[in-house]
């Protein structure tokens, strides 16, 4: 059972480095810029540790008014020192944090809380001091004794939070569809596309969304934010409004909505130019391939772009030409960190009937130890069997210990390739294969791997 920790103000000082610093929590309140005079520093804090413009008196509103409704936890670090002329003043943080309650659907109809991270920044002028360990341990300390399983984060650097036991969990990749002829299908499309009004997609939005949510493994419940940025009403980045954001609404044969998509168009030379998706959301891929027929379908457009598509996309496969879809980057989207594995592991489905003990590394603590996965009778049964033995690395208290596979147990890890393989994007042997698994034999690996793999590719469609 998860406990939802009070957004109650405090405070307490820490010296590094000769420099000296004030760590405060606190949430922003029901009211406007005026009563939050904190949380207005904290979020020009965020605008420019991401070199974003400075807030402007809209945005700020706007973003008061979600971190009060989703009870947001703040974080912010101040400096104590005597500040030099010209320089930013001590109201403003030098480091800014914050943490939610979420959802994280595991399968069909299945959920488990999620602790979810992020607006994380350091000064560069204040770095190496220790800000950003002493920040991340005391959250995630928190969401432990609150009883959270998974804590998770969509990291702008991929090599930050691995030695805090984060894991790549989730993929997706950046695509391009040549669209000059249209969508050339295989198989008919389903349903029917119209083009639609911004405002009422807003309104439609959140539900086909918490379908979509519901029965897609690595999806992260949205916040109420979203749903002005995706039909352009209002857009985080540039602080107004976005009038060239489109939407198009998909309707099954009993004309209910059952998917949308948003967009732009960039022109190039000329009249012609391309689409670029800013949403496209459906719980079926029959849904989101009709949408795509739409998108290119268009008069005028050369190609459609979507920074946010799936890794295994049935798109490709469904295309008569698949060198027509262009993979043009590929990323980590989701990472997630096991706090509780007894209770995170309890919580996910499994497809094979195997039992294999676990020796999982974790440098804070929260999920060290030897564990047993049982799923070969009615129910699945995950324990702590016991404690793993100190290595010298423990000892030096390095963040990263070095995995070593101790007596009884059939394979070990740090806990990052947990959370990397907790939603099965990654094969246990593809880990294996690059270091980062050690195992008894290549039977106890073969356990892990069928124990591990799921149905479904994870796709989560919501950054953070």
């Amino acid at each position: 059972m998860t406990t939802h920790p009070a957004n109650e103000p405090r405070s307490e000082q820490y010296s590094a480095k000769g420099n000296t610093y004030e760590v405060k929590c606190f949430g922003a309140g029901p009211g406007g810029i005026d009563e939050n005079a904190e949380a207005v520093e904290w979020l020009r804090a965020v605008s420019q540790g991401f070199h974003g413009p400075e807030p402007s008196k809209e945005s700020l509103e706007k973003d008061l008014a979600w971190l009060n409704g989703e009870g947001v936890r703040l974080r912010a670090v101040y400096s104590q020192d005597p500040v030099p002329p010209a320089a930013l003043s001590d109201e403003r943080p030098v480091a800014t944090y914050c943490s939610w309650n979420s959802s994280l659907t595991l399968g069909a109809q299945t959920q488990i809380p999620a602790w979810l991270v992020s607006e994380v920044t350091v000064r560069p002028t204040h770095a190496r001091r220790g800000i950003l360990r002493r920040m991340m341990t005391a959250d995630l300390t928190e969401a432990h004794e609150a009883g959270f399983a998974i804590a998770a984060l969509t990291a702008s650097e991929a090599t930050i939070y691995g030695r805090f036991g984060f894991g790549a969990g989730t993929f997706n990749t950046s695509v391009a569809v040549a669209a000059e002829s249209g969508l050339k299908l295989k198989a008919p499309s389903v349903g029917r596309v119209e083009m639609a009004d911004n405002k009422a997609v807003a309104q439609l939005a959140p539900q086909i969304f918490e379908d979509f949510h519901e029965l897609t493994p690595g999806s992260l419940k949205r916040t109420s934010k979203w749903w002005d940025y995706v039909s352009g009403q209002f857009d985080w980045h540039t602080g107004k409004t976005d009038p060239e954001v489109r939407t198009a609404v998909h309707y099954d044969e009993n004309d209910r909505a059952d998917g949308y998509v948003s967009y732009k168009f960039v022109r190039g030379s000329g009249f012609k130019g391309t689409l670029e998706v800013v949403d496209l959301v459906s719980p079926s891929a029959q849904v989101r391939i009709a949408l795509w027929e739409y998108l290119c379908g268009l008069d005028l457009v050369t190609e459609v772009r979507h920074p946010n598509a799936q890794m295994e996309d049935p798109l490709m496969w469904g295309m008569v030409d698949m060198a027509d879809y262009e993979v043009r980057k590929r990323y980590e989207r989701l990472w997630l960190r096991i706090l509780d594995p007894v209770a995170a592991l309890s919580a996910r489905p499994y497809r094979s009937h195997r039992k294999v003990t676990v020796s999982l590394v974790d440098s804070l603590g929260f999920a060290d130890g030897l564990y047993t996965i049982d799923t070969t009778g009615q129910q699945t049964v995950v324990e702590r069997v016991g404690d793993r033995p100190r290595t010298d690395d423990d000892a030096a208290g390095k963040s990263m210990p070095r995995v070593e596979l101790p007596d009884g147990a059939d394979v070990a890890m740090n806990i990052d390739a947990l959370g990397s393989l907790y939603l099965g994007a990654v094969k246990a042997s593809t880990l294996y294969y690059a270091g980062l698994i050690k195992v008894r034999d290549l039977d106890a690996l073969d356990d892990l791997q069928s124990l591990m793999s799921t149905s479904e590719h994870p796709y989560c469609i919501s950054p953070f």
